[in-house]
């Protein structure tokens, strides 16, 4: 139970349940779940499920793509940490170099 609490308080859950959940759309779809539009519904029904199927498949591309940036983004932000720093710091002396150069060349 400790170990599914420190999966859900993840940063990354948010974005992998997304991925998830559009594998399992489209993998639901490709396994013949749109066959249930071949039954006996009525025309409203059968309307509104294409509707909210064609809503998923369009709006899937954009769930997918928003999830991996946010995954990178988090993977980047604390995997690039120990990096950053001091190539910021890095920066910044070679700003009051610059600037302390140009200041006694005026």
């Amino acid at each position: 139970m400790e170990k599914l609490m420190r999966v859900v308080r993840s940063e990354y859950f948010p974005a992998g349940l997304v991925l998830g959940g559009v594998l399992l759309f489209w993998t639901v779809g490709l396994l013949g779940g749109l066959s249930w539009l071949s039954g006996g519904q009525s025309p409203l029904t059968v309307l509104a499920w294409m509707i909210f199927i064609y809503a998923a498949v369009v709006l899937s591309p954009v769930a997918i793509a928003l999830a991996v940036l946010d995954i990178s983004r988090r993977y980047r932000g604390t995997h690039d940490a120990g990096i950053a720093a001091p190539l910021l710091k890095n920066l910044a002396d070679l700003r009051r170099a610059v600037t302390a150069r140009l200041q006694r060349e005026d």
